[in-house]
């Protein structure tokens, strides 16, 4: 059996109903990305039940884990079965309190986050995936129509990111491929990127396509994480526009807020490219 496949589409399937557990989970989770360091080794994180008529449980637990894609430029969370030894994990010096509670309808629990790294800790950026679990407890919960029964145990699960940084931070970026093709009314852009530095690489994407006035005639923005490699597939329909000369342009940067935290400043990249609508 090919363990990494496995594991890959294992990782696949997790992130696919951690995006469904939002969905319909009456549990959320503010902020999504906290940055801490050996300035500041304490966090925070709010979490509110927003049920109207049930008590819901919860637990929190951290794994390492970092976003990938696939051949089909599609992100996921990637979770090793394993952790490495030069792996920059934060996991097992991170801490949580409390770890476990119960939330009364409409109720809100700050959880403290600390970190106790070793002392010979290497400078760097070091990284894990708290997951948050929430079930009902109450027999239904009917908020928002929907309804959890508690006899089918159903458990739902947030993930968000955590950074702990120690000593000099630098990233950046490199664009290791970009390609634009017109099919089926769509123009397909596929770019490829690799972090450089010590620190993950967060900001944004930008994708615009233009017309042979050079007026952007199709947008696109995307918020990004990058901490190794990553592919990304845009696609823009393109119905209704003329057949002719245009030109892709892909943009990554830095220049973005996030409330967890300072984001830390890197190279931005800006390449355009031909693509023929036929």
């Amino acid at each position: 059996m090919n363990t990494s496949k496995t594991a890959k589409s294992s990782a696949v399937l997790l992130f696919l109903f951690f995006i469904s557990a939002v969905a319909y989970s009456q549990v959320t989770v503010a902020p999504v990305a906290i940055h801490i360091g050996e300035t500041n080794k304490n966090g925070y994180m709010l979490i509110r039940n927003n049920s109207t008529n049930a008590d819901w449980e919860v637990s929190i637990e951290m794994k390492f884990g970092y976003p990938q894609s696939d051949t089909a430029g599609n992100t996921y969370i990637y979770f090793p079965e394993t952790e490495k030894a030069d792996d920059p994990s934060a996991v097992k010096w991170i801490s949580f309190f409390p770890r476990k509670f119960i939330l009364k309808p409409l109720e809100e629990q700050t959880v403290r986050i600390a970190a106790k790294p070793p002392k010979d800790l290497k400078d760097g950026e070091y990284w894990g995936r708290p997951i948050i679990y929430s079930h009902a407890l109450n027999a239904v919960d009917t908020t928002n129509k929907e309804q959890i029964e508690v006899g089918l145990s159903v458990q739902f699960q947030t993930v968000i990111a955590l950074n702990y940084r120690k000593g000099k931070s630098s990233t950046g970026i490199n664009l290791t491929s970009f390609e634009g093709k017109y099919e089926n009314d769509k123009i397909i852009l596929s770019a490829g990127v690799k972090r450089e530095g010590i620190c993950a690489y967060i900001g944004s994407m930008n994708a615009k396509i233009f017309n042979d006035k050079n007026e952007a005639v199709k947008e696109l923005k995307q918020e990004i994480a990058i901490y190794y490699t990553l592919e990304r597939r845009i696609e823009f329909d393109v119905t209704g526009l003329s057949k002719g000369q245009y030109y892709a342009e892909i943009e990554f940067n830095t220049n973005r807020e996030e409330p967890g935290g300072v984001i830390i400043k890197g190279n931005s990249i800006t390449k355009k490219i031909p693509v023929t609508i036929n």
